[in-house]
């Protein structure tokens, strides 16, 4: 039995060692297979973690809704969408103006210098890799608008038009003042759109209207010229007592023949036969003489009444044109004045109660499902490139 015994007691230490060493082995393996996991996933959740739960400041948000609308324009709904695909109104193309303007570099330096906004993002309260400049930004004004984009957004809803404007800063006051003072500064843009709108639409009438005054005071001045070159006020008037007398001669003339041909018939050695010979002769002179008055020579009154004719016929002829020119510009008014646009709020902005940012679980959750899907993407390329060395 004795000589049993020593094998039995030395199988045992063996079998011991034997054991003992892939226990320790195994806690080794395992630990040397986790280390990637851990570095990779584990290790950036943990500092995402301490970052968003114990350093991260809080950053308070202000919302408003503002949509910008037109006096002429119409309600956009589903059937007005069918029966126009692709097609907006003025005030929809206003509105991403308006857009375009809030998250635009003019409205970050409108900002930096009536708001202060600079000191604004750089409060104390921020903490070091939130604020502006931070460690990862520096001063320059293109990271400032960065910054400004990150903090600043506007969302469009194009079946409402409505515009939802949001400021993040660190302190709940600050994004309010800010967030109004956008609007503030959105709405003068919309009246600059108006007024050089209601200039282009204007502009042209008034000028036709100023082109038709200075031709027509132009022609005044030639129609006083010729009046004072003339000595005539209007020559058609004057011309018309000329007439009448001819007219009246001619009746006295023709009298006079008719009782001189009854005297030669009755009598025709009559003494009064001279005397109705000579009454003829003197109406028949002064009939020419005041006919070549009106016609005849460059001195007559007709040269004159065809320059005069044709002076007056021009005048009337602007006049109309003025007339047409100021009717066109009172329709352009009343037409630019319809197609205005303006800025209405719908909710003017808050002031929050409790700081919106940052999320710090779902922050958290993102950091370790981005991380853990580059750890399963290595993982797989690193297995990949291993069964290519294999075969």
């Amino acid at each position: 039995m004795d000589r049993f015994e020593v094998p039995s007691e030395r199988a045992a230490s063996v079998a011991s060692a034997l054991v003992a060493i892939p226990r320790g082995f195994n806690r080794e393996h395992r630990l040397r297979k986790a280390r990637p996991f851990l570095l990779v996933v584990a290790l950036p959740t943990l500092i995402a973690a301490i970052y968003y739960f114990l350093i991260a400041a809080p950053q308070y948000v202000s919302q408003a809704e503002f949509v910008v609308r037109g006096a002429a324009s119409q309600p956009v709904g589903m059937l007005s969408n069918l029966l126009t695909p692709g097609e907006g109104s003025v005030a929809d193309e206003d509105s991403y103006i308006v857009q375009d303007y809030l998250t635009s570099r003019d409205a970050a330096k409108t900002m930096l210098a009536t708001k202060r906004l600079a000191a604004i993002f750089n409060r104390p309260e921020g903490d070091r890799f939130a604020r502006f400049p931070n460690v990862f930004t520096g001063s320059s004004f293109e990271y400032f608008y960065q910054y400004y984009k990150n903090h600043v957004t506007v969302e469009l809803d194009t079946s409402t038009s409505i515009a939802t404007l949001r400021v993040r800063t660190f302190r709940a006051q600050d994004s309010q003042d800010i967030a109004t003072a956008l609007l503030v500064s959105a709405e003068q843009l919309v009246n600059q759109i108006n007024m050089r709108q209601r200039a282009n639409m204007i502009g042209s009438a008034v000028k036709e209207v100023e082109e038709a005054t200075e031709q027509l005071r132009d022609v005044e001045g030639q129609l006083a010229a010729y009046r004072n070159r003339e000595a005539l006020l209007d020559p058609i008037k004057q011309a018309t007592p000329l007439l009448s007398n001819i007219n009246e001669l001619q009746v006295m003339l023709t009298s006079a023949r008719m009782q001189l041909a009854q005297v030669q018939t009755a009598s025709p050695r009559s003494p009064a036969i001279p005397v109705y010979q000579r009454r003829i002769a003197i109406l028949e002179e002064q009939i020419a003489r005041l006919s070549r008055d009106v016609t005849g020579s460059k001195a007559s009154l007709v040269p004159k009444i065809t320059d005069y004719d044709a002076l007056t016929f021009k005048q009337e002829l602007i006049e109309k044109q003025l007339t047409a020119a100021a009717t066109a510009l009172e329709t352009a008014k009343a037409q630019a004045d319809r197609q205005q646009v303006y800025l209405e709020q719908i909710s003017h902005p808050d002031l929050a109660d409790y700081a919106t940012y940052p999320k710090r679980i779902s922050d958290v959750l993102t950091v370790f499902a981005t991380f853990l899907g580059l750890f399963l993407m290595g993982k797989l390329i690193i297995s990949g490139a291993r069964e290519h060395q294999i075969v």
